[in-house]
């Protein structure tokens, strides 16, 4: 078990040393229906923000996120802000990111999954984007985001921004 947990710890410092770990808030914006098959009358628009962790591992990327606080925009209810339970939402993603010095081109393919009444989230976003880095560890991305299930009901319609640090 001791050698267990050393061979685990050696692990986990190795890959950190070859990639790097980030933290960052993203927001996702979204002029869509549903994403469920819930119909919503006079829907517009909605707005999530999340807090995203990402493990950059050369041009692999790995990542998860969970979000906390959203906005609805409709013609029947105006502005409605909701707070989320962190964790109670997940997207998790893989990636692949091209370095072109400051700039740089990503793209990822996730699926989302949550617990209790929000369990039929249940979709595949496909995100491509472009980011700048900024010193020291800053960065920034924005990302145009496709739900797979519903593609020609999202081209165009879902779009991401993403401020981080990289440690």
């Amino acid at each position: 078990m001791k050698n267990a947990v050393l061979v685990l710890c050696l692990l986990l410092v190795t890959s950190l040393s070859f990639g790097s770990l980030s933290l960052g808030l993203i927001n996702v914006a979204a002029q869509t229906e549903s994403f469920s098959n819930t119909p919503l009358s006079g829907f517009v628009g909605i707005d999530v923000l999340g807090i995203d962790l990402r493990y950059d591992f050369g041009p692999l990327s790995f990542g998860i996120a969970t979000p906390f606080f959203m906005f609805t925009l409709s013609e029947d209810t105006g502005v409605k802000p909701s707070f989320i339970i962190p964790g109670i939402a997940w997207y998790g993603y893989v990636g692949l990111k091209l370095d072109l010095d400051t700039f740089y081109v990503r793209g990822d393919i996730g699926h989302t999954f949550a617990f209790g009444e929000q369990s039929q989230l249940g979709f595949s976003p496909l995100r491509l984007g472009v980011g700048m880095d900024f010193s020291p560890g800053y960065y920034i991305e924005l990302n145009v985001d496709l739900i797979l299930q519903k593609i020609n009901e999202t081209v165009g319609k879902i779009f991401d921004f993403k401020i981080g640090y990289r440690f």
